[in-house]
């Protein structure tokens, strides 16, 4: 089967409006379908999906395509990796790819996918972590299901597996799956497992691909700690995989992949610390948690939770130091319009050791979770400060918080119930949240590269394609004298296109967009002529100022003379069109 007629059968088997609606809510537009973009910061929906055409297209960030680009796009891979993605999804087999054809990438996520099951392997030989795990409360389902692993003590366990696979030094290297020792020593390899004596944690990403590990150090109470290390320095509790172009920690949510259905059923997202507190949750039918790995929270995660919600509840401990620790994690969740809740477990334990001990006590303290800034005036209030010193707290705590929130009205709903607790009037409320400077954050986005692509796109070739999609929209119109203007259109300026093309489907899908509520269609089209008939002439014009600098450097009086005359004919014809 040829590349392309797979992908056929696989656009056959699935529907863009599952595709999509499973990474991002949509809404009902009509015939079509809306949502707040993935790919840019907005406020108002700009994105649209059109079941009828297999297409979308965003008009605030200009993307747009089918189904292989959207994940391409939102998984952030290659052709081949949405392809296979999606092959998946469709139940669609995919042919052999050629070594040609096996990106960087795909050779990574291969070298992933060989150690996670090398670290299965291993864990069904090691009897005392299996027992391990099960006191921790983990079932044999849950250990299957996350894919937990063992790397049992050694320096090349996992390398000689991999290299018996043949894998390249570099990309295990790339993978984040060895160490290279520097400088070599004479005589000794010059690499090394990454992991050693460990229980590994599969970090897959949101279509479910092991794209690294995090690491939990095991070792049984008679062996000394320090041999996971290089040196005699007691090992970190947790390792994970390093940056590489598979993992990057600032945009990894744990268990997202296995959460995201249930986030955007429940309308709201659970964060918890770390990934026991994720696993243990989902293992107790709480399967809407995700858990920030190793980091702390970034604008990153929030963007890919806002895909699915705008409801954020963050369980953390009830005392002053986590509380400040996730300050700046409340501070940007509320900038980004979130409702932001706290989970509090009553007992003090982490969600992993209350769950074990009562599932039941994880789902009390999600159900009674409150509003962020109700929390915190419950906790000063609790603590029955003075008049004076519960008024300094709630400014230095609460009221940036307030100050944060973008929606006016829930602003004033916060600052109501402030006055109401302090016993003050409002004014003094509003005019400190005024003098309150708000944070900024360093945000590393991608709209940068996207807006140079728009840049590059000049008026004329936009609305070209606005002309190429309102032909095809129209093809089957019966209006006559509509039908007529086409074809003139077409005719006159050369207008080439497929209507069976994905690019040109997506220009059909804009002018649908644009125009379907205008009532005169003649009227719509004639614009778009008289606008592209514009940027004609001003291209022609462009090209003859050029020719008048060239003839004005070679000193040509008799060209510069006929460019001149050509420039003003220009004028005059682009005058007469406005």
């Amino acid at each position: 089967m040829s590349m392309s007629s797979q992908v056929e059968q696989i656009k056959s088997r699935l529907n863009i409006v599952d595709v999509v609606g499973s990474y991002i809510k949509l809404q009902k537009a009509g015939i079509n379908l809306k949502a707040v973009c993935p790919f840019h910061h907005e406020k108002t929906p700009s994105f649209f999906v059109s079941p009828s055409r297999d297409t979308w297209h965003c008009f605030g960030c200009n993307r747009g395509g089918d189904i292989f680009s959207f994940v391409m796009e939102i998984e952030g891979v290659e052709f081949l990796e949405a392809l296979k993605i999606l092959a998946d999804r469709a139940g669609v087999e995919l042919k052999p790819v050629s070594q040609e054809e096996r990106s960087e990438r795909s050779r990574l996520l291969k070298i992933i996918e060989l150690s996670k099951d090398f670290y299965q392997d291993e864990l069904r030989k090691n009897k005392e972590v299996i027992e391990y795990l099960k006191k921790r409360g983990l079932e044999d389902a849950t250990v299957k299901e996350f894919g937990i692993g063992f790397v049992p003590d050694g320096w090349r366990n996992l390398y000689d597996f991999l290299k018996n696979k043949n894998c390249s030094d570099s990309d295990m290297e790339k993978a984040g799956m060895i160490i290279r020792k520097s400088p070599v020593v004479s005589g000794q390899s010059s690499v090394y497992d990454r992991f050693r004596s460990r229980i590994m944690f599969p970090l897959e990403n949101s279509a479910g691909q092991a794209i690294g590990f995090s690491a939990r150090i095991f070792y049984l109470e008679t062996e000394s700690p320090s041999r996971d290390s290089v040196s005699k320095s007691e090992p970190a509790k947790y390792i994970n995989t390093p940056q590489t172009i598979l993992y990057d920690k600032s945009k990894f949510l744990y268990a997202f992949d296995k959460a995201k259905i249930e986030i955007r059923k429940k309308d709201q997202c659970i964060l918890v610390e770390g990934q026991m507190d994720a696993i243990m949750s989902h293992q107790a039918g709480v399967k809407n948690a995700v858990a920030v790995s190793g980091t702390a929270l970034t604008i990153d995660h929030l963007r890919i939770i806002k895909r699915l919600t705008n409801n954020l509840a963050i369980a953390f401990d009830k005392d002053e130091a986590g509380l400040n620790a996730s300050k700046r994690g409340i501070d940007m969740a509320l900038a980004e319009e979130f409702d932001v809740k706290a989970i509090v477990m009553p007992s003090g334990k982490d969600p992993a050791d209350a769950i074990k001990e009562d599932k039941k006590s994880w789902e009390k303290a999600i159900k009674e979770s409150k509003h962020i800034i109700d929390f915190y005036l419950g906790i000063f209030l609790e603590k029955n400060y003075d008049p004076r010193e519960l008024k300094k707290k709630v400014k230095e705590n609460i009221l940036p918080y307030v100050a944060l929130i973008p929606d006016e009205i829930e602003k004033a709903h916060w600052v109501g119930e402030i006055a109401k607790h302090l016993n003050i009037k409002e004014e003094p409320i509003w005019k400190e949240i005024n003098n309150i400077s708000l944070p900024s954050y360093e945000i590393r986005r991608d709209e940068g590269i996207v807006s140079e692509e728009i840049k590059r796109k000049t008026r004329y070739d936009i609305i070209r394609e606005q002309l190429i999609g309102f032909i095809i929209w129209q093809n089957s119109s019966q209006d006559k004298d509509l039908k007529k203007m086409l074809s003139d259109c077409q005719k006159r300026y050369k207008l080439k296109f497929d209507e069976e093309n994905q690019n040109e489907k997506r220009m059909a899908f804009v002018a649908e967009l644009l125009c379907g509520n205008m009532e005169d269609l003649k009227k719509e089209l004639e614009k778009l002529m008289i606008e592209f008939e514009k940027e004609i002439i001003k291209a022609q014009r462009e090209e003859t100022a050029l020719k008048i600098r060239q003839a004005e450097n070679s000193n040509n009086q008799e060209q510069l003379a006929e460019y001149l005359n050509e420039f003003n004919e220009l004028n005059k014809k682009l005058k007469n069109i406005t």
